[in-house]
C-alpha cells in the first residue's frame, strides 16, 4: 500500500472518457494527502465540487441513471467495480503437500523409502515392494482424507464469508432512492450515508448534517473526524478534525449526509489495504482449539517417551538373539529389522499423537457454522460459535430484537385529548399542520410507497411509523420535503445521550424568526415545556393538571407496551443571523428550552412469535435472559412480562432490583475503573459487592444507554460469567465486542454493530440465539465424545504396541494395521462424532462453566474401563486366541520378515477383533451421560455417523481379505469374521454396565493439565445475597432525585419551564 500511496499526484497518464483516471481519483483519499493538503489541490484541479461533478457526467440531485448501462459501462472500464479482490483459494493438491508438512509423516515416508530399497535389494522385485509401498499407500490415504476434509471445509466458509461481507447501500439512481448492493456501486453515485454505516467506498461529501466519522481502523487515529462540505480549498485553511474526504473502511458515528463516490474496488483505500490483506495468511485458532493442541501435546509427550521404549526394547532383544542365538547381526536382515523396528516406534507416535483433537473442532466448527446459517446464524468468527455453549447471561435489545420492529401509531395525545382511533377530522387544521409538517421534516428516515399507499419502511422504523402517520393524515413527506427541505438551517440528529432529534427551520427567510421541530423521550424533553396546544387549538401555559394528565397518558401508554414519542415546536427569535449549519453549534442550548407540545404519540411494536418459548427456554438451560433497553420504565415493565423476563405478578416496590433505570443502576456501582496491564487497559465495575447485589436480581435495565449495557456486561463478565449481548446501532458496538459472544441484527443492525459481532442474526429474532446456545453446547459435547473414543483408542494400541515390543519382540500390530487404526480414530470418526446433530436436552441442562474441565470424572470412567477391559480382551487373544480359534500361534515366528499365511492367522484375528472394538466403542461415545443408557437413541438421524460406522467394518473386512502380505494380514473364514464382529460388540455391553459405576471413583483423576485459568479470590461476595439497610438507603436516595413514574405529585411555577417534584 505505501507504495501505492507514494506515487506522484497527478500521473501522467493518458485521459480517459472522463478526462480523470482512477490512480488521480484515488490519491485524494490517501491519509498523508487528506493531512497536508494535497487532497484539495488534486480537488482543486479538477474545478473543485462543481467541475468533478460535471466531469463524472452525474447529478447531485438525481444522481446517475440506472438504466443507461452503456454509461454505467463505461464507468466500470474508467474507474473499475466495488467487487472485492478474492484470493484463489487453496487446490486439493495444495492441501495434500501441506500435510506432508508434519515431520512424523516425513520421517515414515523416509523410513518407507529405505525400507522398500532394502526390501528389493533383499527379495527382489516380485515381493520386496510390498513393505515400503503398503506404508506409503497409508500415509497418502491418511493425508488425502485431511486434505479432503480441510478443503470442503474452506469451501464452506468462502461462502459464509461472501455472505457476512455482502450488504446494500441507499443511492440517488434517477431520481430516486434506491437500495444497491455494495458491490455494484460506481465512481459517480451519489451514496446517502447514515449513523451506523461503514464505507464501501470512498467519497467527497456534498452534504453534511453532523456528518462525523471514525477513521482508526484505517489510519489509527482515534479521534473523530468532521466531514464538512469544502469551504476552503486553500491547506492553511484545514483543520486537523476536519475534512471533506470520507475514506473507505471508516465508520459514521454521527449525523447524516450524502457523498460523491469516487474510488471503488482496488483503487479505494481499503481495497488497496484488503488486497494486501490477502496477500497474507493467519492461522487464528479458537480457543477449544488451543486447548485441545495443548491436550493432545501432552499426549503425544507420552506417546514419544512409549515408542523410545519400544524401540529400546526390540532392539535389545536383537542384540541378545545375536549374542546367544546365533542372529546375524551384520546382515540386510538384521538392518531391515532394526529398520522395522524404527517404522513400528514411528507410527506409534503418529497413533499416540492425537492430531484428530484439533482437527474435530474443526470439522464441529464447519458443520454447525454451516447449520446454523441455515437456522438465521450467520457467524463471522469462530470462536464466537463455541463460546455460546458456555452463555450463562443474554442482555439483549428490546426493539427488534423481542419485537417486530414493526412500528405502528395506535394511539395520539393531542390538543388534551386522547385518541385511540385517528381521526384527523377531530383536530384543528392548525395543530394537524404542525404536527404532520413537524414530522415529516424532523426525520431523515425515507420509506417507499407504492401505488397503492403501502409503506415500505427504509430506516429508522419509528421515524417510518410517523411519516406513515402524517401520510394517512393527507401530507406527503415528499412533497413537503421539496417544497420546505432548503428553510431546514439545522439539523441535531438523533443523540443517544439526548434522546431526541432538532431541526431550526427559516420559515420566512429572514434569518431571524426560526421555528424548531424537536422530537424524543418524554422523560427527557417534559422538563424543556411551558406551552401546549388545547383543545381550541391555541398555545397555552401548562398547568398542574394537565401535567398530571400528561403524565398519565404516558404511563398508560407504557402499561400497554406503546412507546410514547413526545412531539414539540417553538418559535424564536435569533441574534446575529445565523446561515451556516455552524452558526446554530453555539446557540443549542438557547434553542433547547421552553418548548409549546404538540401531541405524544403511542406507537406498538409486538413482540415476535416464538419470543415468550424462547426465553422459557433459555431460563430452563440455566441462563439468564435481561432486557436492556433505552424505553421508559413502565414500557419496559409491560414488554418484559409479555416475553416472560419478568413474572407475570411482578410488582416493582421501592426495594426491588428486578428493575432498574440506567441513571440509579449507573450511580449504585459507582460506574467503571481503569486498570493498565501492560500496554492494555482492563475495565472493572468500581463497586462489584454493589453489582453483585444488583444483578443476582436484576431482569430489566430500562433507560439505558450504551453506557450502561458496556458496564453491565463489563460487571457480568469481572464475575466469571460468559455473556452473550445484542446490539443494533453504533453505539452498542464496545458491549458487542466486550462481550464473550456478541449478536448483531442482520436486518436492522448498522454496518458497525455487525463488525463488532461475532454472529450475525439474519432474522433479528431472539429465538435464534437459542439456536445458537443449542448449537454452541452441542460443539462442546461432540468434542468430548470425539475426546472419550480417542483417548480410549490411543490407550489401548499404544499399550498393545508397547507390551508386544517388549515382552514379545514385535509388536502384535504392523506399522500398516496401526496407521489404519490412525486414521479409524481421527479422521474419520471426527468426521462422524463431531458432525452428531444436537438435541433439545441440551437446552434442558446448565450451560458449561468457564472454567470446566474437557475430561470430565464420567469421561475417565467410560476411557479407563473401556481400554482396560479391550486390553483384557486382546491380551487373551494375544496370549490364548491360538488354542482358542485351533489355529497356529503367530508368536515368535518374526512374520515382518518372512510372511507366512498359516502363522498370520493369529494376529490377523487379534487386528480384527481389535478394530472391531473401536468400532462398536464408537458408538458408546455417542451417549456420554449415566442418563443416557440407549446408545443407540436419534442413532438414524446422522447419515455420515452411519456411513463411517458401516465404512469401516467393510473397509476392515476388505482388508483382511485382500491385504495379504502388503498388511500383514491372511484371509479369515466366515465364523471367525462373525466371531470377531461379536467379540467387538461386547464394547456394547460393557459400556452399558459402565455407566453404573459412580463417578465419584474417578473425581481426583487429572493427567493432563488443560490450562484452566486461575481460580479468582475465594473472598469474594458471592453468596451475599441479603441487601444491607445501607445499600437499600442510597438506592432510595438516588431514585428519590430522579424521575418517579408512580403517585407523582408535580407543580409549576409560574413562568418557570421545569418540571418539579415535591
Amino acid at each position: 500500500m505505501a507504495s501505492k500511496m507514494q506515487e506522484p499526484l497527478l500521473k501522467v497518464e493518458a485521459l480517459t472518457d472522463f478526462g480523470m483516471t482512477a490512480n488521480e481519483l484515488s490519491q485524494m483519499f490517501f491519509p498523508h494527502n487528506i493531512r497536508d493538503g494535497s487532497s484539495l489541490d488534486i480537488l482543486s484541479r479538477f474545478g473543485k465540487i462543481e467541475g468533478l461533478i460535471q466531469k463524472l457526467k452525474t447529478d447531485p440531485k438525481r444522481g446517475l441513471d440506472g438504466t443507461n448501462t452503456n454509461d454505467l459501462e463505461l464507468r466500470v472500464k474508467n474507474f473499475g467495480n466495488n467487487k472485492p479482490e478474492i484470493k484463489e483459494p487453496k487446490t486439493l493438491l495444495q492441501y495434500i503437500l501441506e500435510n506432508f508438512e508434519d515431520p512424523m509423516l516425513r520421517i515414515l515416508c523416509l523410513a518407507a523409502a529405505v525400507n522398500l530399497i532394502i526390501g528389493l535389494w533383499t527379495e527382489g522385485w516380485k515381493e520386496g515392494w510390498m513393505d515400503g509401498m503398503a506404508i506409503f499407500i497409508a500415509v497418502i490415504i491418511i493425508v488425502s482424507v485431511t486434505a479432503g476434509n480441510n478443503y470442503v471445509k474452506d469451501h464452506q466458509f468462502r461462502k459464509l464469508n461472501a455472505i457476512a461481507e455482502n450488504r446494500n447501500v441507499n443511492v440517488k439512481r434517477g431520481g430516486k432512492i434506491v437500495s444497491t448492493n455494495i458491490y455494484d456501486l460506481l465512481v459517480g453515485d451519489i451514496m446517502i450515508v447514515d449513523t451506523g454505516e461503514k464505507m464501501p467506498v470512498d467519497g467527497l461529501v456534498i452534504e453534511s448534517s453532523e456528518l462525523t466519522a471514525d477513521e482508526s481502523s484505517v489510519t489509527g487515529e482515534t479521534k473523530p473526524i468532521q466531514k464538512i462540505i469544502p469551504l476552503s480549498y486553500e491547506k492553511e485553511d484545514q483543520k486537523e478534525d476536519t475534512n471533506s474526504f470520507l475514506i473507505s473502511g471508516s465508520s459514521i458515528i454521527y449525523g447524516t449526509g450524502e457523498i460523491l463516490i469516487l474510488a471503488v474496488g482496488e483503487y479505494s483505500l481499503w481495497g488497496i489495504t484488503k488486497t494486501l490483506m490477502t496477500q497474507q495468511t493467519k492461522d487464528d485458532k479458537t480457543p477449544l482449539q488451543e486447548k485441545l493442541t495443548i491436550l493432545a501435546d501432552q499426549i503425544g509427550e507420552y506417546g514419544l517417551k512409549l515408542a523410545i521404549i519400544t524401540f529400546i526394547a526390540m532392539t535389545l532383544h536383537l542384540l541378545h538373539d545375536a549374542a546367544f542365538n546365533e542372529y546375524p547381526l551384520f546382515s540386510a536382515h538384521a538392518v531391515k529389522e532394526i529398520l522395522n523396528f524404527f517404522i513400528v516406534s514411528v507410527t506409534i507416535i503418529v497413533v499416540a499423537v492425537p492430531e484428530g483433537l484439533p482437527l474435530a473442532v474443526t470439522i464441529a466448527l464447519a458443520y454447525s457454522v454451516d447449520k446454523m446459517k441455515d437456522e438465521k446464524n450467520l457467524v463471522r468468527f469462530l470462536s464466537a460459535c463455541e463460546t455460546m455453549g458456555g452463555a450463562n447471561n443474554i442482555c439483549s435489545d428490546k426493539t427488534g430484537t423481542l419485537t417486530e420492529n414493526k412500528m405502528t401509531v395506535t394511539n395520539l395525545y393531542i390538543e388534551d385529548t386522547d385518541f385511540n382511533k385517528l381521526d384527523p377530522q377531530a383536530i384543528k387544521s392548525s395543530t394537524l399542520s404542525l404536527l404532520c409538517e413537524g414530522i415529516c421534516l424532523n426525520s431523515i428516515a425515507r420509506p417507499q410507497i407504492d401505488q397503492n399507499g403501502r409503506f415500505e419502511h427504509i430506516g429508522n422504523k419509528t421515524e417510518c411509523a410517523l411519516l406513515e402517520l402524517a401520510h394517512k393524515f393527507g401530507y406527503d413527506f415528499r412533497q413537503i420535503r421539496q417544497n420546505m427541505g432548503e428553510k431546514i438551517k439545522k439539523n441535531f440528529p438523533f443523540n443517544s445521550e439526548k434522546k431526541q432529534m432538532t431541526i431550526a427551520l427559516d420559515l420566512k427567510g429572514d434569518r431571524t424568526q426560526f421555528t424548531i421541530f424537536t422530537k424524543g423521550a418524554p422523560d427527557v424533553l417534559l422538563d424543556k415545556c411551558s406551552y401546549y396546544i388545547n383543545a381550541e387549538g391555541r398555545p397555552v401555559v401548562i398547568t398542574n393538571d394537565y401535567k398530571q394528565k400528561i403524565n398519565a397518558v404516558i404511563q398508560k401508554y407504557a402499561s400497554q407496551s406503546l412507546r410514547s414519542i413526545l412531539l414539540l415546536y417553538r418559535e424564536i427569535m435569533l441574534q446575529g443571523r445565523p446561515t451556516e449549519p455552524e452558526d446554530f453549534n453555539n446557540i443549542e442550548d438557547t434553542i433547547d428550552k421552553q418548548y409549546t407540545i404538540i401531541g405524544v404519540t403511542g406507537l406498538q411494536d409486538p413482540l415476535k412469535t416464538g419470543i415468550v418459548k424462547a426465553v422459557q427456554q433459555c431460563k430452563e438451560a440455566g441462563v439468564i435472559v435481561r432486557m436492556v433497553t433505552g424505553d421508559n420504565f413502565h414500557t419496559a415493565v409491560a414488554i418484559s412480562k409479555q416475553a416472560g423476563i419478568l413474572p407475570q405478578n411482578y410488582d416493582h416496590n421501592v426495594d426491588s432490583l428486578a428493575v432498574l433505570e440506567g441513571k440509579t443502576f449507573r450511580k449504585l456501582v459507582e460506574g467503571l475503573v481503569y486498570e493498565k496491564v501492560g500496554n492494555s487497559v482492563i475495565h472493572k465495575v468500581k463497586n462489584l459487592q454493589n453489582f453483585t447485589l444488583i444483578t443476582n436480581e436484576l431482569r430489566v435495565l430500562a433507560r439505558s444507554s450504551p453506557e450502561d449495557k458496556f458496564l453491565l456486561v463489563t460487571g457480568l463478565k469481572q464475575l466469571e460469567n460468559v455473556v452473550a449481548v445484542t446490539g443494533d446501532g453504533p453505539n452498542d458496538a464496545s458491549a458487542l465486542k466486550k462481550a464473550d459472544v456478541g449478536f448483531a441484527m442482520g436486518i436492522q443492525g448498522t454496518v458497525v454493530a455487525k463488525e463488532a459481532a461475532g454472529i450475525i442474526l439474519l432474522d433479528d429474532n431472539f429465538a435464534s440465539i437459542v439456536t445458537a446456545m443449542k448449537w454452541g453446547r452441542n460443539i462442546f459435547d461432540c468434542i468430548r465424545k470425539f475426546l472419550v473414543f480417542q483417548v480410549t483408542v490411543n490407550v489401548v494400541a499404544v499399550s498393545m504396541a508397547f507390551l508386544g515390543g517388549v515382552f514379545l519382540k514385535e509388536s502384535p500390530l504392523t506399522s500398516i494395521q496401526m496407521l489404519w487404526v490412525n486414521l479409524i480414530m481421527d479422521t474419520l470418526a471426527s468426521l462422524a462424532l463431531a458432525t452428531e446433530p444436537p438435541t433439545d436436552e441440551l437446552l434442558t441442562r446448565k450451560p458449561y462453566g468457564r472454567k470446566e474441565h474437557m475430561i470430565t470424572p464420567g469421561m475417565w470412567r467410560s476411557i479407563i474401563c473401556q481400554a482396560a477391559f479391550q486390553l483384557f480382551v486382546l491380551l487373551i487373544i494375544l496370549i490364548k486366541g491360538d488354542s482358542m480359534f485351533g489355529i497356529e500361534s503367530s508368536r515368535g515366528h518374526r512374520l515382518d520378515e518372512e510372511y507366512n499365511p498359516i502363522f498370520q492367522e493369529h494376529y490377523t484375528i487379534f487386528f480384527h477383533i481389535f478394530v472391531f472394538l473401536q468400532v462398536f466403542n464408537e458408538i458408546n461415545a455417542r451417549k456420554l451421560k449415566k442418563t443416557e443408557l440407549n446408545v443407540f437413541e436419534g442413532f438414524f438421524n446422522n447419515w455420515l455417523f452411519l456411513s463411517v460406522i458401516i465404512g469401516t467394518i467393510v473397509v476392515q473386512i476388505l482388508i483382511v481379505e485382500f491385504g495379504g502380505k502388503a498388511v500383514k494380514v491372511t484371509p479369515l473364514d466366515f465364523g471367525h469374521h462373525l466371531i470377531c464382529i461379536l467379540i467387538g460388540m461386547c464394547s456394547l455391553g460393557i459400556g452399558y454396565l459402565i455407566k453404573q459405576i459412580p463417578d465419584q471413583y474417578f473425581q481426583s483423576i487429572e493427567l493432563f493439565r488443560e490450562q484452566i485459568p486461575t481460580e479468582a479470590d475465594p473472598n469474594t461476595i458471592e453468596g451475599k445475597l441479603k441487601k444491607p439497610s445501607t445499600f437499600l438507603r442510597k438506592k432510595r436516595q438516588i431514585e428519590g432525585k430522579q424521575l418517579i413514574k408512580t403517585n407523582q405529585e408535580i407543580e409549576m411555577n409560574s413562568g418557570q419551564s421545569n418540571f418539579k417534584l415535591k
